[in-house]
């Protein structure tokens, strides 16, 4: 499994090396084009940032290029290298690649998961400023499309991430009006629907 914790995790956070406005929102341009794989990805996110496209996205770089700014960010944010250039490549590509792949894939599996556990709510797809800037991946409505809350759909690892990432997270999200719940998945990709998460929306089912 791609791993993307560790030191480069919290530089490329500092450095804002990812930042979808620095970068590339990959999840958007997974949604709108759909790629069937981690090449077609790679590709995209190459032919986003040389040509223009009906979808209006737009990359500032390659896989390889994030790879080479998280490298040459490595002097500035220690003062040394601790990592190679092939390293610090290999961790942008499981972050853009690997990881934006299998979490788009979950995403689509929440929603579904959902709409069949809770059948008095709807559940969209949170795209644009809800998705990029406040972290919202589901919204949460009632069958009138009042919108009750938000979902964050994260791999269980997400609770031992840098307590620095949780809290920008929690902030992202305080910016939203509306409550915003987590749902987790495992390794074998199933989902812990966490008693908290389970009660709040059941009791939104009951003020129908």
């Amino acid at each position: 499994m791609a791993y993307t914790g560790g030191e480069l995790n919290e530089l490329n956070g500092k450095m804002g090396i990812s930042d979808p406005k620095k970068s590339v929102p990959v999840m958007r341009l997974i949604r709108y084009h759909k790629p069937k794989s981690k090449d077609a990805l790679v590709q995209l996110i190459q032919y986003h940032k040389n040509n223009k496209c009906k979808c209006g996205l737009v990359s500032t770089g390659t896989v390889r290029e994030f790879g080479e700014r998280l490298f040459a960010s490595q002097k500035k944010y220690w003062g040394n290298n601790r990592y190679t250039l092939t390293e610090c490549i290999q961790w942008e590509y499981d972050l853009f690649i690997v990881q934006s792949l299998k979490g788009g894939l979950m995403e689509k599996k929440a929603l579904k998961k959902l709409k069949n556990e809770f059948l008095n709510l709807n559940f969209e797809e949170a795209e644009g400023y809800l998705d990029d800037e406040l972290r919202i991946d589901i919204i949460v409505l009632n069958k009138k499309n009042n919108i009750l809350g938000g979902i964050q759909v994260k791999p269980k690892t997400f609770n031992s991430m840098r307590s620095e990432v949780l809290y920008m997270q929690k902030k992202q999200n305080e910016k939203w009006k509306y409550p915003v719940w987590f749902l987790f998945y495992n390794k074998d990709e199933s989902f812990d629907f966490e008693l908290k998460i389970k009660n709040e929306l059941n009791s939104l089912n009951l003020k129908l």
